[in-house]
């Protein structure tokens, strides 16, 4: 795992995704709940570069996400906000229903239940490291601004 200024970059190899390994990136989040390192991990998946399709709409690595997540519910804690490193991953474990451009859409009330999934328990974590209040506001906000839960009330 590298070092990027602040932000850690996870990089996952697509035969790790292929073949649905964890256990590697799952002792690397330990190492990370050790050092309480909210808002500073990038996952990125090498090996996808020639592949024409975006990283969430590959099967295997949403699929890779999905297991993670399980594995790691409050995987959101440690996510960077950094280059939509959050969004990306949130948007594997969404239902994307359309794209264009840059934009991308899911359904709002699968998108509402899942960003307020992935907070909760970011929240709840960060409660049980007794990290301040203000930082669990502040890591509720950065979440839910990031993942537009605003747009999933419309």
């Amino acid at each position: 795992m590298e070092k990027d200024e602040d932000v850690t970059v996870m990089n996952i190899s697509r035969e790790d995704v292929e073949k649905g390994r964890l256990e590697n990136y799952l002792r690397e989040f330990k190492k990370y709940e050790k050092k309480k390192m909210r808002g500073k991990v990038k996952l990125i998946f090498n090996g996808y570069e020639q592949d024409r399709r975006e990283i969430y709409q590959i099967r295997e690595i949403t699929n890779w996400v999905d297991r993670l997540l399980k594995n790691v519910p409050h995987l959101f804690y440690f996510l960077s906000r950094e280059n939509y490193s959050m969004r990306i991953v949130f948007f594997c474990l969404s239902e994307v229903v359309g794209r264009s451009g840059v934009e991308v859409s899911i359904t709002k009330e699968q998108g509402r239940r899942l960003i307020e999934k992935v907070a909760k328990s970011a929240v709840v974590y960060a409660r049980k490291l007794k990290e301040p209040e203000e930082v669990q506001l502040v890591l509720a906000k950065g979440i839910l601004d990031e993942l537009g839960y605003e747009q999933t009330q419309q």
